[in-house]
């Protein structure tokens, strides 16, 4: 079994070329499809993504865990995982009848039938994907092979394909393809784990599965308000040309998020085997070490956006999309709450068993960011939900981490991040007297991260930090 470090440099890889595709062509597609275009392929996305968790009940978080706890065991895993395949496939059933309704009685999506449809298809991909299977028995080197492979045709079809505003249709099914249609040669794939197993299928019990996962789906329910419905109620409250100012903003801010919790994508399997076999020692450690990262990466790069703002947006969405500049540095302090409660949450308290707790934190953070949306949107649209998002994450991450404080090894703010914290005021003077000198935008986005990370590292290096020093350890070349 790959160690965390292989296994992480493939997540790391697979989530970093999640940002490179898009900064490839999002901008493109900005320009091209303009914000209306882009805000209502957005708007739909969000709607096709609300059904899809209530056809997925929590499975995907859910069956990470549970073929992580039964990797050893050939036929107990091979079981597990037709049985929730079985149980994701019927319920995506009353999915599409979910979609059906809408067509038939939404208005604005009655004006656009065909591209809602045409976005629905995420749910057949999603289904048949069983990417979880691939998560559980942390095979992040096919994931990441494979993504790449699917990304570079569908971006190539892209720029062939999306020429004028007309093509919005082709917009959509590359957006699709992008991020369901690999799911294709996982169903395929899951043949070598399946096929040849001792059990029949009278021994198959799906519904054992529905209600442990549907504690899952009240937490992914619960999140997804502050995660989609921003994005829902700016497109009927204030239309389709602040969702995509918005969508542009939160692009930029969660492509970074992603580098953070690309751990998490490899912990939760570990973390969950570790549990269950008893070596609560190295959990604690590994707990206490991903606290650590979350706040080495994630401190520097929100002051590296707060400051690059303007130009970000204007590089990458284009000057049509001005706006989202305030939006973009509203929303950044995101990039420091959203890693941390996912550390807390689903890195530890869930492969524990917890998941009371994180339902109980996320539903504080929920609660106020619906009630923030109805205040806020109406008077300052996209700044508005960026306030209420901030404002929801802020309470996520500070309630979880006190009334789970028994069961978090560590703290998610200490003093023994104080070089963090140090690091990251001494950087940012530092990048904000380079933007001072009001070079280009294309400039400024090369110059100021390197000047940045710099002086961020050299700073860490000096005052003996630990966790700077493995990262230098592994990302230099040793010679034989």
């Amino acid at each position: 079994m790959p160690g965390i470090k292989t296994n992480y440099a493939y997540n790391l890889i697979n989530t970093v070329s999640g940002l490179l595709f898009p900064l490839l062509t999002f901008p493109y597609a900005a320009r091209v499809l303009l914000a209306d275009g882009i805000g209502q392929v957005q708007f739909f996305t969000s709607i096709i993504a609300y059904i899809s968790l209530f056809a997925g009940i929590g499975i995907p978080l859910y069956a990470v865990r549970e073929i992580a706890r039964v990797r050893d065991d050939a036929p107990g895993q091979a079981k597990t995982a037709v049985e929730i395949l079985l149980l994701h496939f019927l319920l995506t059933l009353a999915g599409y009848a979910i979609v059906a309704v809408l067509c038939l009685t939404v208005a604005e999506i009655r004006a656009d039938i065909p591209l809602f449809l045409l976005l629905s298809l995420q749910l057949f991909f999603t289904v048949i994907g069983c990417e979880w299977f691939y998560q559980g028995v942390e095979e992040f080197r096919y994931i990441t092979v494979r993504n790449l492979i699917v990304k570079t045709v569908a971006t190539v079809c892209l720029f062939i394909f999306v020429r004028t505003r007309d093509d919005l249709m082709l917009y959509a099914l590359y957006t699709v393809l992008i991020t369901a249609g690999n799911n294709i040669f996982n169903f395929f794939r899951l043949r070598k784990y399946v096929c040849g197993q001792s059990f029949s299928l009278k021994e198959l019990d799906v519904f054992r599965h529905f209600r442990p996962a549907l504690r899952i789906f009240v937490l992914n329910l619960i999140t997804s308000i502050y995660v989609n419905l921003d994005t829902v109620m700016l497109g009927f409250i204030s239309g389709a040309t602040s969702v995509g100012y918005y969508t542009g903003a939160t692009k930029l801010t969660r492509m970074l998020i992603s580098i953070v919790t690309a751990l998490g994508t490899v912990m939760i399997p570990k973390m969950s085997h570790l549990h269950a076999s008893g070596n609560i020692p190295e959990f604690d450690r590994l707990a206490r070490k991903s606290l650590s990262f979350a706040n080495f990466l994630s401190l520097p790069m929100m002051a590296g956006l707060i400051i690059l703002a303007p130009d970000l947006i204007y590089v990458f969405c284009g000057p049509d999309y001005a706006p989202a500049a305030s939006t973009l540095r509203i929303i950044a302090p995101i990039l420091l709450f959203i890693p941390l409660s996912n550390v807390t949450g689903i890195q530890i308290l869930y492969p524990q068993g917890l998941e009371k707790f994180v339902i109980i934190s996320t539903s504080a953070g929920a609660g106020l960011n619906f009630l923030l949306n109805l205040v806020l949107i109406p008077k300052f649209q996209q700044d508005g939900a960026a306030i209420a998002t901030v404002a929801a994450e802020f309470t996520v991450t500070v309630t979880q981490a006190v009334i789970a404080a028994g069961f978090i090894p560590g703290r998610i703010f200490s003093r023994g991040y104080a070089n963090y914290y140090v690091g990251t005021l001494l950087m940012s003077a530092v990048c904000a007297g380079i933007y001072s000198a009001g070079l280009p935008a294309i400039a400024n986005i090369i110059v100021i991260p390197l000047a940045g990370a710099l002086t961020y590292g050299l700073w860490l290096l000096l005052r003996k930090d630990s966790l700077a020093e493995e990262v230098l350890r592994t990302l230099s070349i040793r010679k034989p």
